[in-house]
């Protein structure tokens, strides 16, 4: 493939690839941060109506209590319309109040029923009677000499908006006073004069309340009055809006007449108004029919599913209970309160179901919704209610009626929304894209043609065409690597020239070192003849005298060493000769073969000292140079040693008798110097006597430490040598001595030892 469609096709993918990742991450996160929004929202509304039925079955709750301080009402009481007062908000959620007496049939309560005269009454007459009389919860004292014993029903009117009546926390203390008080009077084990007190604290704490209350009638009195004008002045003007309004009809209607409709289809709403019996607005008090019982289980059976409970409280009149006081809730208040208005929120729908399965909703589109979507039946089935698509729905439980509280939110329009505007935003991206690949097309060209320059320069060079020059048209990279290109071509070329001179001195150095290694060679040969003239020169063997015992070792440092030794013997007498050539190698082998030779003519007639100034003449008359030898000369003869010497060490004596080691040193010049006089001298040796006669190569030895023996270590070492049992086992602990301390590498000089014991 071409690099002009390479690189269009990488701009391509490089920009479709992270355009579809972006787009599709930002739709997923945006999904997601919607679909948190939106179920927060549903949490929080399903908390909003779980605090609503809290706050219902509280408000029910205490209200009831606070009803059941009041005395029942009957004919001719005005605490009638302190029940709604007292009952506030809550007396919306109220049908009725039964009242179930624990004696019944005695007396007969009087129930205001309304009249049809009631009927007929003016809008303004019917406010006006409608109007409940300000709380008055002092009516609890005097308590009515006969309470009300036969089962009655309280009809509660629709609650107006007038102000809540708001007990302070005086009277409801006071109220929990006689509450207790009325408690304290049901226990059978108080005397008479106990009841008699707790009477008279009962009647206190009534008068109290009487008093404390009377404090805030003119008050509530008046915000009564002004509820009670506004509420007036408003129908009014709502009945006025309509007269207009069917005025405008009619003057807008065509004259021709209508067309006659059947009588039974439709009603007007005049007519419907007439005709629709009006609920009472009173608070009546009358007699339970057997059916209203019948009607108030079922309506408490309803209440426990929506509430979990139903609300009674008892009745106590002089400290005895005298019955029981039920609210008859109204379902539908109850769940029209806790649901909330239609006009709250038109895009989501709450609803709540009960432990039957009963679903409750607001309106019937509602109803229908929830219905397709089977979250009725899904909640039966236990079946999870976040896999509704396009949907949110947020539920909980109600622990105490086992209600469940809900919210269904739809999501899927704006979901739709979003992938609408994904594709939106990919389509156009896709769109630049296009227009940048138009761009990109001539871009490609040009840079393909700079890349064909530099491929033809290349191919010439890999010809051998080093004078290859690319032309600089440019500053980019593409420049710059023509610049880079060109420097390489100038650099191969004085590389080549470079390797041509060293491929010249590599091979004029290999014929240098084939030279050397012919003349190395040459000379290895030379040296392996000097050594093995040298060895020739040395004794092939130790003499055999039957009164000497006789071991020799020479290390040399070179392949021609420079140390000597050789015997002589005639008749009785033995004679050991060792030496030291100055130097090493030819030079050194040079010396040793004159000596060598000098010494194969002694024959044992003159003294040591004689041969060794015989000898000092002739080498001097050689002229040798600076050539010269270190020369001893020993010579055993019937127990005794003559020694002369020419500059060697000591020769050491180790007598066996007491383990001492005598030391015979001479001074004297070497072989070959100035000096011509040789000392001598001579000692006895005894039987098991050992005698050492050593080159300086052995106390000069080196350690690691690059320190040597010296002559003390030497003498030591001899001494503890010489307690071997033959002359080659003395020479063998010298030996390992010397290895000890040198180690396995070669001597930095020649060692040699000649070891004589007397036999």
């Amino acid at each position: 493939m071409r690099i002009r469609t390479q690189l269009i096709l990488a701009a391509f993918v490089l920009a479709v690839v992270p355009l579809a990742a972006i787009v599709t991450y930002s739709y997923h996160s945006s999904r997601r941060a919607l679909e948190a929004a939106y179920r927060n929202e549903a949490q929080r509304l399903t908390q909003q109506m779980d605090r609503r039925l809290a706050m219902i079955r509280t408000d029910l709750e205490q209200r009831l209590r606070f009803v059941s301080a009041l005395p029942l009402p009957n004919q001719g009481s005005g605490d009638a319309g302190n029940i709604i007062s007292v009952m506030g908000e809550t007396a919306s959620l109220v049908d009725a109040l039964d009242f179930e007496p624990l004696r019944a049939g005695l007396q007969n309560v009087n129930a205001d029923v309304e009249t049809d005269a009631d009927a007929d009454e003016t809008d303004d007459e019917r406010e006006i009677a409608e109007t409940p009389e300000p709380a008055t919860v002092a009516a609890v004292a005097p308590v009515p000499p006969m309470p009300p014993i036969v089962p009655v029903v309280i009809d509660l009117p629709p609650v107006p908006e007038f102000p809540r009546f708001v007990m302070s926390e005086e009277q409801k203390e006071l109220l929990n006073e006689i509450g207790n008080l009325g408690g304290q009077l049901h226990n059978p084990n108080l005397t008479a004069d106990e009841r008699a007190d707790i009477r008279e604290e009962l009647k206190t704490a009534q008068e109290e309340l009487r008093r404390v209350t009377e404090a805030d009638r003119a008050q509530f009195q008046m915000q009564m009055r002004q509820a009670q004008d506004a509420r007036r002045h408003r129908q009014r003007a709502e009945r006025e809006m309509r007269k207009a309004e069917k005025q405008l009809v009619a003057a807008l209607a065509p004259p021709a007449a209508p067309a006659p409709a059947p009588v039974a289809a439709t009603t007007t709403a005049a007519e419907k108004k007439k005709t629709t019996p009006k609920k009472s607005t009173k608070v009546v008090v009358r007699s339970a029919t057997t059916k209203e019982i019948q009607n108030a289980a079922a309506n408490a059976k309803k209440t426990a599913l929506l509430l979990g409970r139903s609300f009674e409280a008892p009745v106590r009149q002089e400290g005895e209970v005298v019955g029981q006081l039920t609210a008859r809730i109204s379902p539908e208040q109850v769940i029209r309160r806790i649901l909330g208005s239609a006009a709250d929120d038109r895009s989501e729908i709450p609803f709540a179901i009960d432990r039957e399965g009963t679903l409750y909703t607001r309106t019937s589109e509602e109803r229908s919704r929830l219905e397709a979507m089977e979250v009725p039946e899904r909640v039966r089935r236990g079946r999870s209610l976040k896999q509704i698509d396009g949907w949110i729905v947020s539920t909980s439980v109600d622990p105490q009626s086992g209600l469940r509280i809900g919210v269904a939110r739809p999501v899927g329009d704006n979901l739709q929304d979003l992938r609408n505007a994904a594709a939106r935003n990919f389509g156009i991206g896709l769109g630049l894209i296009a227009f940048a690949l138009i761009g990109i097309v001539p871009l490609s060209n040009h840079l393909a043609r700079d890349v064909k320059l530099v491929t033809e320069g290349a191919e010439r060079i890999a010809h051998g065409d080093l004078m290859t020059r690319l032309p600089v048209k440019t500053k980019n990279e593409f420049g710059q690597l023509a610049r880079a290109f060109n420097r390489m071509a100038e650099d191969l070329s004085v590389h080549q020239q470079k390797l041509l001179e060293q491929e010249r001195a590599r091979k004029e150095q290999e014929l240098q070192q084939a030279l050397m290694s012919v003349e190395y060679e040459r000379k290895s040969v030379e040296l392996e003849d000097a050594r093995r003239f040298q060895l020739s020169m040395l004794p092939k063997e130790v003499p055999h005298h039957p009164a000497y015992d006789v071991a020799v070792f020479t290390r040399t440092a070179t392949e021609v060493g420079g140390d000597y030794y050789d015997f002589h013997v005639s008749g009785d007498s033995l004679s050991v000769t060792i030496g030291d050539a100055t130097g090493h190698g030819a030079k050194a082998g040079t010396m040793v073969t004159v000596i060598k030779t000098l010494f194969a003519g002694y024959g044992g007639a003159s003294s040591p000292a004689e041969f060794l100034a015989d000898a000092a003449e002739k080498i001097k008359r050689m002229d040798l140079g600076r050539m010269a030898m270190a020369l001893s000369l020993g010579r055993f003869d019937r127990g005794k040693l003559t020694i002369a010497s020419a500059g060697m060490p000591p020769v050491l004596v180790h007598r066996a008798s007491s383990g001492d080691v005598d030391e015979i040193a001479l001074q004297a010049t070497p072989l070959g110097t100035f000096g011509s006089d040789y000392p001598e001298a001579s000692v006895t040796v005894d039987s098991g006597d050992t005698v050492l006669f050593l080159t300086d190569g052995f106390p000069e030895l080196m350690n690691d430490a690059s320190q040597q023996l010296g002559y003390t270590g030497a003498l030591e070492a001899f001494a503890f040598a010489a307690k071997a049992g033959n002359a080659s086992d003395v020479i063998a602990a010298l030996g390992d001595v010397a290895k000890k301390w040198h180690g396995d590498a070669p001597p930095n000089d020649d060692v040699t030892f000649v070891v004589v014991r007397v036999a």
